[in-house]
């Protein structure tokens, strides 16, 4: 195996670089005909089978990649069937409960201000079974249980990534590989590997994986068994840490989600190692998510503190004791609340007993704002229309929830995923995969998104129309149908003149709070179409995106300006500081949101230089912390870099940024979101 700083760059190219055997296996076109001959000859073949199947196709016959000098394997040459079945398939379940077919399987109403779809990420495998049964454990645990279709095809999809392991540890010259087929993982590197081809295979199926579960717990009796037998060093472990996490950024070269990997909440030796292995490596991803107590080790916040301040920004910080509290009273055990994992960016669920489709649907707030205006008489108090937008924001959440109802309908039409599900115990007993509500808890994610956007557009609406009477509500609707051209005296005093959520400001953080517990109450009482309920998030997220289909908002926002991101104030919105904007947040009941919620923090680095500057990124964490806040993120930026950074690429070629929920390059941004970093920069 060569040095990792050897072989760095190969590794992070790796996807792109890659030349599979042809004397491995069969090319694509081949696997195609071989499985249109499989469908031709087995038309009644339940769909499950039929997935299986060609998870064991690939497994067993497809080409492979060979990496004799490299830590870790995992790469065949899939070609793209899965996703050719998906479409195929999928497509046929869609327009017959739809009607039509827009190219994907989602649905977004922004005139409405509400979107749903078959939700094929945020997902994770039981990691923790999968480190304790290993493949033949999992394949007799599904023998045992019976011989249904699932049953069997959970049990063909064992057996093909098996074969896949032995196949890849004898081309590799790796033996770590090739015991995986025979028992569990012992050492360190094989429980690496072990997930990480798990990982591969599960996301060549078409369900995308988005945490790796508790790194520094499921890993811990790894890495001891290997100091105490004498089979690694503590270097050596990090060397091999970073091997392994190289293969995750590879993937993508950070221009997805990223891979979250979960510290905590008991600090260990490893949590440690890995933290000082991320900043040694300094990439994008994978991310971070730390899980904060109010006793969390002083050296390792310190650690932590230290990479986000030196640029290594993707951690977030999560509330453990509150997100356990809110998972609790949205209905999980205390023991199961107790095992959660952040499933995608921040959002909570537990581990090998959930899938909550954390971002399923989404209730966009400042469009329902839009619908209520346009649709609404004339209103004589604020009373009036705060009441008829959120009797709007409940009609539009049933609405969302039954649309998204009829999504998970058809999802084991789309996408079964038994490799998936074969790692849940409860899928196993009950012989239903996931896509059919086989876990224990079968949840659907709300995120209600631009909570700023929406204050600041009803603060603006009561000062402008019912306090200081500058303009009548009918005046300022043409307004906003003008987006603002010609109204650019009131477009002025809604920008700078009104209150802002962000501020402490009494007024503005009155409406967020009334709009918040609406929302909470509507959607943490919804059904979702597998036999669950509706879990919402307070977040907003792709806020370049999204804002390009959002028009113009009585804040004085310009159709197509970014949205708020987060729980944060909108761009340059907040004027009193990081102080202002925490207390703003930290008034919302958290445990109301069971999904999660986060504030992003942007400081100057002049404010965190030296150990004083680390002690007051501590001070941060613990106070939000120990005051209910539920997620925190921070990025640390000089505006004057980052212009520089916009004229000379080539001299930032590491430079990270934190959007929303992962971590990319600066240089890979388009110019119009640099422009809001940037923004939020010279804010400071």
């Amino acid at each position: 195996m060569k040095k990792f700083n050897e072989t760095r760059r190969e590794l992070e190219t790796l996807h792109e670089t890659c030349t599979f055997d042809p004397a491995s296996g069969l090319p694509p076109e081949q696997l195609r005909e071989l499985f249109r001959r499989h469908r031709k000859e087995n038309p009644e073949e339940p769909f499950i089978l039929t997935h299986a199947y060609l998870m064991h196709l690939i497994c067993t016959r497809a080409q492979i990649l060979p990496e004799p000098d490299h830590a870790f394997a995992g790469l065949v040459n899939h070609g793209g069937l899965f996703n050719e079945l998906r479409v195929e398939h999928g497509k046929s379940a869609w327009e017959k409960e739809f009607g039509g077919w827009n190219g994907w399987f989602n649905i977004n109403d922004y005139d409405r201000g509400f979107g749903c779809m078959v939700d094929m990420s945020h997902v994770s495998p039981d990691w923790t079974a999968v480190l304790e049964l290993g493949l033949p454990g999992l394949r007799a645990r599904v023998a045992a249980a019976g011989n249904t279709p699932f049953h069997r095809a959970c049990a063909m999809v064992c057996d093909g990534v098996a074969a896949l392991a032995e196949r890849l540890g004898s081309a590799s010259n790796l033996p770590t590989l090739t015991v995986l087929a025979q028992r569990p993982p012992e050492t360190l590197h094989e429980a690496f590997q072990l997930t990480y081809l798990l990982h591969e295979m599960i996301e060549n199926g078409m369900e995308e994986i988005r945490t790796m579960g508790r790194f520094d717990r499921d890993f811990l009796r790894f890495y001891r068994h290997d100091l105490d037998a004498g089979l690694l060093t503590r270097e050596e472990a990090k060397e091999l840490l970073k091997h392994y996490w190289i293969r995750f950024y590879a993937k993508y070269q950070g221009k997805r989600f990223g891979k979250n990997f979960c510290f905590g909440p008991d600090i260990n030796e490893l949590s440690r190692l890995g933290m000082e292995c991320y900043y040694e490596m300094n990439t994008v991803d994978p991310k971070l998510s730390v899980f904060m107590k109010n006793d969390t080790p002083d050296d390792f916040l310190n650690l932590c503190v230290r990479c986000i301040r030196d640029g290594r920004t993707s951690i977030v910080f999560l509330n453990y004791d509150m997100i356990v509290q809110s998972l609790i009273k949205a209905g999980r055990t205390p023991e199961d609340a107790q095992n959660a994992i952040p499933i995608g960016c921040y959002e909570p669920a537990v581990l090998g007993k959930e899938i909550s489709l954390s971002g399923a649907t989404h209730l966009y707030f400042p469009c329902i704002l839009l619908h209520t205006l346009r649709s609404g008489p004339a209103f004589h108090t604020f009373k009036e229309l705060m009441t008829a937008f959120l009797a709007d924001l409940r009609t539009t959440a049933e609405e969302m929830a039954r649309m998204q109802s009829r999504c998970e309908k058809i999802w084991h039409d789309v996408n079964p995923v038994p490799l998936l599900s074969v790692t849940f115990a409860e899928c196993v007993e009950s012989g239903k995969d996931i896509s059919e509500g086989g876990a224990k808890y079968n949840t659907t994610g709300c995120v209600a998104s631009y909570l700023a956007d929406c204050v600041d557009s009803l603060a603006a609406i009561r000062k402008l129309v019912y306090q200081d009477r500058f303009c009548t509500l009918p005046e300022l609707k043409q307004a906003l149908a003008a987006n603002w051209n010609g109204f650019e005296k009131l477009n002025f005093r809604a920008r700078t003149q009104c209150p802002k959520w962000g501020n402490n400001n009494p007024e503005a953080d009155q409406i967020a709070l009334e709009v918040v517990r609406s929302a909470a109450g509507i959607l943490n009482a919804l059904p979702n179409g597998r036999g669950g309920t509706i879990t919402p998030s307070l977040y907003g997220q792709l806020v370049v995106e999204k804002g390009k289909l959002i028009g113009a908002l009585p804040s004085g926002r310009r159709a197509g300006e970014p949205m708020a991101k987060n729980m944060d104030a909108c761009i340059s919105m907040d004027k009193h500081g990081v102080t202002a904007l925490m207390n703003s947040v930290l008034k919302v009941d958290m445990t109301n949101w069971p999904c999660g919620t986060c504030l992003d923090l942007m400081i100057h680095p002049t404010s965190v230089q030296g150990g004083e500057g680390l002690d007051i990124l501590c001070s941060l964490i613990r106070t939000f912390i120990r005051r209910g806040g539920s997620g925190l993120q921070f990025n640390i930026f000089d505006s004057s870099v980052l212009r520089d950074a916009q004229a000379h690429p080539e001299r930032y070629d590491t430079l990270q940024v934190r959007v929303c929920g992962w971590n990319v390059r600066f240089n890979d941004l388009d110019r119009e979101a640099q422009e809001t970093f940037i923004a939020q920069a010279e804010h400071l």
